[in-house]
């Protein structure tokens, strides 16, 4: 697991417990909502097996796959410095800046890591903006791999990978359910920043409205995604932008509501879960 902290319960120890998987989505700041939820997930002793994340999904996933757990990213997104995301300016007509200011500040705190050295199975989105096409990454170096998934189109220049170009995930998974439901999971917990849409005015800089544009055409393959998930988390954060960087404690407790009022519910599909495989194997044995 991806922590020394947890709590023990019998998620975790019974033999019948039944692989968990995370599909965590992209939402530029408002990623910083899954760290809450990820808090409440360890303080109740609710074991990851498998993490699926796309953009500021694949990000916060790649950290907690590498072994950091939820109380140290969280204090990661507060003393980080946000302006790394707008370094290295582009010299192509295909985006504004480079994205690998996000590469180098992964790598300050997952060093060289490949997807064979993590500690929770991990799969990253991205596209390819040549044919639309969903590209996955479950081998290879995974700071690498976490900053194609958030080279957001039209502000960071793509990423070229072969003969492909290669941007944000959330083009075509924003929240990567079908990712996850190939990583071997039983149960799936999809997490969707994006349920309430910013409408708090105007934008104000240009990588809003952006980020804005992007989120409307994302609608109908979130819904697609989300129907396939047995339990979707959506934190209400209408009231913050995509840019908020500055809101991190806010953002961290509306993840952390977002998941204390889905526990039951999450519980329950894991008692039913159980329930089911004791009584198949009453019937097997039988």
């Amino acid at each position: 697991m991806g922590s020394t902290d947890q709590a023990s319960n019998h998620y975790v120890t019974s033999p019948q417990r039944p692989k968990l998987g995370l599909a965590l989505g992209g939402g530029a700041a408002r990623g910083i909502a899954h760290i809450g939820i990820l808090q409440v997930l360890w303080e109740n002793g609710i074991g990851i097996d498998a993490i699926a994340g796309t953009s500021a999904g694949a990000m916060v996933g790649a950290l907690v796959a590498a072994g950091i757990n939820p109380s140290k990213v969280a204090e990661i997104a507060r003393a980080s410095n946000y302006w790394f995301l707008a370094k290295d300016i582009s010299l192509r007509k295909a985006g504004i800046l480079q994205s690998t200011g996000i590469e180098k500040w992964m790598r300050r705190h997952i060093k060289d890591k490949s997807f064979a050295e993590l500690e929770i199975p991990l799969a990253v989105v991205t596209t390819n903006i040549l044919d639309g096409g969903t590209v996955v990454f479950t081998e290879g170096d995974v700071a690498w791999a976490a900053r194609v998934s958030a080279t957001v189109p039209g502000i960071y220049a793509p990423v070229e990978y072969g003969d492909d170009l290669l941007v944000d995930g959330g083009l075509t998974q924003n929240v990567p359910v079908e990712a996850l439901l190939s990583m071997g999971v039983d149960i799936t917990l999809a997490v969707s920043l994006n349920e309430s849409f910013w409408h708090r005015g105007m934008p104000e800089h240009p990588v809003e409205t952006i980020q804005q544009a992007i989120t409307i055409l994302q609608r109908a393959h979130i819904g697609r995604q989300l129907s396939k998930a047995d339990l979707v988390v959506a934190p209400d954060l209408q009231e913050l932008s995509l840019t908020d960087f500055k809101e991190v404690d806010e953002f961290l407790r509306l993840g952390r509501v977002a998941m204390e009022a889905a526990l039951p519910r999450l519980n329950a599909i894991l008692d039913m879960w159980a329930e089911r495989k004791d009584t198949y194997g009453q019937i097997v044995g039988s």
